[in-house]
């Protein structure tokens, strides 16, 4: 596999520099790496110089973007295929010949993850079951999000899950993403984190990232998600990478949530030929479960985050729908 490595990073040197030594010592080593540096203080030369076997192109970007930093990236990749990787990730070194073998066993696939695993608590994990009948019916009622298995069961919502079962991973009608079957080698999804996925070259030369999106890439992958072919995105199931989620350069919690819920809103109202059965009313609908949700769970900045967002979807004022 002719495989090219894109980084988009910025003031976080310290991660970068792990990164780079988990790639060094790949089974599959890429046939370059490009660092899309933006940060104030560039990496020199001489910190590139001890990743032997690497073929790093170090490109400095003088724009802070994370998508603009990612298309660039892309298009002066020489290879069939792209490893979008993070800056901020711990790659295991069989991680890149895993999903080439799944590439290999599956040509039909042009996105491959591995499950994404993230910090909480004294452990790390990649899926957040349902376990609350509470919580599955809030979830059923407004359209909302769900990423792991349902475990929740009743009279009524036993119904509610094989509901869920028989439409598998999808986006719900108010535009969420629903991913709740993780089963088997690995599953297909039409949503999933691309920071540590190989994907076709051409795919992605289709369906760039949007550079209309927050500096920050909030809501970046979803956007390019929706431009890829029907088959969407392989995720296998026994092979996982580490997601630190450094705090440099990174917004608070609160924020980031505001400014994903602009960007959801964003794709509905311009992708519309993408997801013909999501509706805007329903997405309105979706922040009222949102702002309910976090107020009664006495989570006053979300709910504040998600207030505010309502407000701004019903007064026409998302910034991101603005005309150029």
């Amino acid at each position: 596999m002719k495989l090219s490595v894109v980084i988009p990073t910025c003031n976080r040197q310290e991660r970068l520099l792990s990164l780079l030594g988990d790639l060094s010592r790949s089974t599959l080593l890429p046939l370059e790496v490009l660092v899309i540096d933006a940060s104030d203080v560039k990496l020199d030369s001489a910190e590139l110089a001890r990743f032997v076997g690497l073929n790093i192109r170090h490109i400095e970007s003088s724009v802070k973007s994370v998508c603009v930093q990612r298309n660039v990236g892309i298009r002066s990749a020489r290879g069939e295929w792209v490893f979008l990787c993070d800056d901020d990730i711990e790659v295991p070194h069989d991680y890149i010949s895993r999903l080439a073998k799944h590439a290999e066993d599956h040509p039909e696939a042009g996105a491959i993850s591995g499950i994404v695993l993230e910090k909480e608590g004294a452990g790390w994990r990649g899926t957040w079951p349902v376990t609350s009948c509470w919580e599955l019916l809030w979830a059923h009622a407004f359209g909302l999000s769900m990423w792991g298995e349902i475990f929740a069961r009743g009279p009524v919502i036993d119904g509610i899950v094989n509901g869920y079962r028989r439409r598998g991973n999808h986006i719900s009608s108010a535009g969420w993403p629903v991913v709740i079957d993780f089963s088997g080698t690995h599953f297909r999804t039409p949503i999933y984190g691309l920071g540590a996925s190989i994907i076709r070259r051409e795919w992605l030369l289709e369906s760039p990232y949007d550079e209309r999106l927050d500096p920050h890439g909030i809501g970046d992958n979803y956007g390019v998600a929706l431009g890829f072919p029907a088959e969407g995105i392989h995720v296998v199931t026994d092979v996982a990478v580490r997601h630190h989620k450094s705090q440099v350069n990174r917004l608070a919690d609160p924020r980031a949530f505001a400014r994903r819920l602009l960007a959801l809103h964003y794709f509905i109202k311009s992708r519309k030929e993408r997801m013909p059965h999501v509706h805007e009313s329903r997405f309105i609908w979706s922040l009222l479960g949102q702002v309910a949700f976090h107020t009664l769970k006495r989570n006053r900045p979300y709910a504040q985050a998600a207030l505010e967002s309502l407000v701004t979807v019903i007064l026409g004022k998302n910034p991101l729908c603005a005309r150029p």
